[in-house]
């Protein structure tokens, strides 16, 4: 009897060696580092700012567009194929046959949607309507217009609209632009066909 407590006493003296308990360390290997000199940038914008520079590049990349293909606008204009309409927007009046025409209709087709891409940022810009900013531009083009060119002009009967030579109109005939200051650009004297007929505003 005696033998056997004591072989329960040196069992429980023995047990805790038997299992080894796990280190916790109560340090980090390495202390945390915080650099109080870290500079941190906040960009401000507005909320629509992205789609502001998207606009912009869009504008950037028309008026490159406008500007690389002007020797061949002119020339369409010189050769009495296109004119500039009351919208500010060119017109084909005549398609020459082939490759030229066609090459011809894709160009006035590209230069009407840069065209239109401007003034509608030009509108929303100024805060006008689309309307207004067209009606400035055709100002400035048909009084830019070399006299051979075809230019809309305002028709007999008011919101009618008719196709003549720049050359063939005397300066009360077109419309004053805001950047000729009333002095019209026309060179008159010159003959020609009769202007077109006068059409109704579409």
């Amino acid at each position: 009897m005696r033998s056997d407590a004591w072989l329960i006493i040196a069992c429980l003296i023995a047990l805790p060696g038997c299992r080894t308990m796990p280190e916790v360390p109560i340090t980090t290997p390495k202390p945390l580092e915080v650099n109080l000199n870290m500079r941190l940038d906040v960009y401000q914008y507005r909320g629509d700012e992205p789609a502001d520079k998207e606009a912009g590049k869009a504008l950037a990349e028309a008026n490159t567009r406008m500007r690389n293909r002007m020797a061949e606008i002119i020339n369409y204009k010189g050769n009495e194929l296109v004119g500039e309409n009351h919208r500010g927007l060119l017109e084909i009046r005549q398609v020459p046959a082939g490759k030229w025409g066609e090459d011809m209709k894709k160009q006035v087709a590209a230069e009407n949607e840069d065209r239109m891409l401007v003034m509608v940022h030009k509108a929303r810009e100024s805060k006008r309507t689309v309307q207004e900013v067209q009606e400035e531009q055709w100002k400035l083009q048909i009084n830019q217009a070399n006299p051979k060119e075809w230019i809309e002009i305002p028709g007999k009967t008011p919101g009618t609209f008719q196709w003549a030579r720049a050359g063939d109109q005397p300066a009360a005939a077109t419309p004053e632009s805001p950047a000729a200051g009333g002095q019209n650009r026309h060179r008159h004297g010159q003959e020609s066909p009769p202007s077109g007929e006068a059409k109704p505003v579409p």
